[in-house]
């Protein structure tokens, strides 16, 4: 019994270390030859272009050309679909086929998105052909963008296409709008942009019969950081009302809204008052964030608004209030900084999380020695806040650098816009750059914000605003914006750098509008200080300013989601 006991137990022995090497076997990493199997092989195809392509495709095809060679090693020749009658393509042809070429995987792949309702592009890889392409010169981009980040890819396996994922993709969606640059920028605005408030629907904004005077001041976010993940994705917009109530005097307070469906229909959850000097108009100059981390007691995902309460003839101080649960309850908990009236003032405030502070940029004019200049406060707690901090006190005293907006850019840099009032600054937009947050050279302007395009430079004026994406090329995306344009026709374009501010392009507007003919016509109110932050997909930029009704008289708060392709 004791041999056959035996007998057995070397035998388990032997199939258990028999199973732990098939195992290892199985779970081994694979040869570098196996691992190149998986790759797609294209060295030998041909990049075919449709003859007719628009411009941008065909840029973007080069474009495509060159990552393959840079990220690859693979040199492929790009041609036409053209080709004379009397000798038809080679149907054994190895190529890559791009927008609708005469071949015939492409037609069989539009008619794959004939099926589609909305805007849709398709990536199909057949025995020797790859197909991409999309409905329209939009989603044909598209196509482009999702093929170059998705298979030409850097990789261990080898020299070819990474096609892990599946060889056919299609991708439904509707843009409205496409915004590019010479192959640079590639920009949709994804939905109808929405309005938020404006004066012909005052009440039914407000809920009750008013005038809006004014509209200015929007900012928004994208909530990132609460503990319920199904709060997350909730955009917070915040905005200063001018209103005038049936039978009472002119007002200003501030309003905070919020979306739960992307964008499209908005709802006002919260009207501040003030608690500290409750007799003061609360809400001007508002502004919305999002704590990303704890700050003192406040878990990450607290609201932070903050707001001017002015009496203009003898005070002004920036109050905060905070919200922890999404913004269905607020207190008024803290005061930044306070000073005199119109003259003496503390204004335009501006929160920013940074390294374990939270930071608040405003525009100071209680100085005595400045008639107007640009500091911050920090605070490690978000209640008491330590000493100001000059980041604009310029030495001629009819100087007025005001209304910052930062963003950190992905060098580590941080990047500051300002508009730069005065005798002779005509406010224009300038903007610095600092690797330390803390240190800034108050003496130093910087540089003043303008692009020269075609022989014609832009200059843009007053109520600046800024930010950067990491999406659009390998130094990400740098936009910059201003509220009166100089140089061209008057259509507010937008800045964009793609090297960190050291040089410039524009492009059109996203939410368009023309302030000349405003002001012609006695408002004040358009584009007044916008603002672009990310959101939880970087590559997403959330977009609110004040544009016309109609060109003319009216304003309106006005919102739209940018999504930059790289």
């Amino acid at each position: 019994m004791k041999k056959i006991n035996s007998f057995f137990r070397i035998l388990s022995l032997l199939l258990a270390a028999l199973f732990v090497l098939t195992a290892f076997a199985a779970c081994k990493e694979k040869t570098p030859e196996e691992e190149k199997k998986e790759l797609l092989d294209i060295s030998g195809y041909t990049i075919v272009r449709y003859d007719n392509s628009d411009n941008s495709i065909t840029k973007k095809t080069a474009r495509l050309k060159g990552v393959i060679k840079d990220t690859l090693g693979i040199e492929l020749t790009v041609q036409t679909d053209w080709y004379n009658p009397s000798s038809a393509p080679d149907p054994n042809a190895k190529e890559i086929l791009v927008d609708k070429t005469n071949r015939k995987e492409s037609t069989d792949a539009l008619a794959k998105l004939e099926e589609k309702t909305g805007d849709a592009y398709i990536i199909d890889i057949t025995e020797n052909k790859i197909v991409i392409l999309g409905k329209t010169d939009s989603s044909t981009l598209r196509a482009i963008s999702y093929f170059i980040k998705n298979y030409v890819t850097p990789s261990p396996k080898g020299n070819g296409l990474d096609t892990d994922h599946g060889k056919s993709v299609i991708q439904d969606y509707t843009a409205i709008k496409n915004i590019s640059l010479d192959g640079k920028l590639d920009m949709d605005i994804e939905f109808k942009s929405t309005v938020l408030a404006s004066e012909q629907s005052a009440s039914n904004i407000l809920g009750y019969t008013a005038t809006l005077d004014h509209v200015y001041f929007p900012s928004v976010i994208e909530l990132q950081h609460q503990p319920k993940e199904e709060d997350n994705g909730t955009l917070i917009a915040a905005m200063s009302i001018g209103e005038t109530p049936s039978g009472g005097p002119m007002s200003s307070l501030g309003c905070i809204m919020k979306s739960t469906d992307e964008g499209k229909t908005w709802e006002i959850i919260f009207r501040p008052t003030e608690t500290f000097k409750p007799w003061f108009w609360a809400g001007q100059m508002s502004h919305i964030y999002e704590l990303p981390e704890k700050v003192g007691s406040m878990p990450a995902g607290t609201l932070i608004y903050s707001a001017n309460t002015v009496n203009y003839e003898q005070y002004s101080h920036i109050g905060v209030w905070k919200s922890t649960d999404c913004g269905k309850t607020w207190k008024q908990y803290t005061t930044v900084a306070s000073g005199g009236g119109l003259k003496e003032g503390v204004w335009e405030p501006v929160m920013f999380y940074d390294d374990g502070y939270l930071y608040c940029f405003y525009s100071d004019d209680s100085d005595p020695k400045h008639d107007q200049k640009i500091v911050y406060k920090r605070s490690k707690d978000g209640v008491k806040w330590e000493r100001e901090v000059e980041v604009c006190a310029f030495d001629t005293f009819g100087d007025r650098p005001g209304m910052p907006v930062i963003t950190k850019m992905g060098n580590g840099e941080y990047f500051l816009v300002y508009e730069y009032c005065g005798a002779d600054h005509d406010c224009f937009i300038y903007y610095k750059t600092t690797k330390d947050i803390t240190s800034w050279n108050p003496k130093d302007p910087g540089t003043l914000l303008s692009a020269t395009v075609g022989g014609t430079e832009y200059k843009t004026a007053s109520s600046p605003s800024c930010v950067w994406t990491p999406a659009g090329g390998e130094n990400g995306t740098l936009f910059a914006t201003g509220r009166r344009e100089f140089g061209g026709d008057g259509t507010n374009r937008v800045f964009v750098s793609f090297d960190y501010g050291k040089t410039w392009d524009t492009i059109e507007n996203p939410l368009p509008y023309s302030w000349y003919n405003s002001a012609a016509a006695g408002n004040d109110s358009i584009g007044y200080r916008p603002i672009m932050v990310l959101g939880a997909d970087p590559s997403v930029i959330h977009y609110v300013n004040i544009t016309n009704i109609s060109y003319a008289k009216g304003t309106q708060v006005q919102y739209a989601r940018l999504k930059v392709y790289d």
